[in-house]
């Protein structure tokens, strides 16, 4: 779970300090998808 939490916190700190419209996105995409797999990982 820690390492999920880190990887979910990195691509969140770049999302910060990205500058293009297209690379916010995909990091965003990515953290959902992180999150998506943390809430799986709960729920079972």
């Amino acid at each position: 779970m820690k390492k999920i939490n880190k990887k979910y916190a990195e691509i969140m700190r770049q999302a910060d300090n990205a500058v293009g419209r297209k690379e916010v996105v995909s990091l965003l995409k990515k953290a959902a998808m992180i999150m998506s797999k943390y809430d799986q990982n709960l729920a079972a």
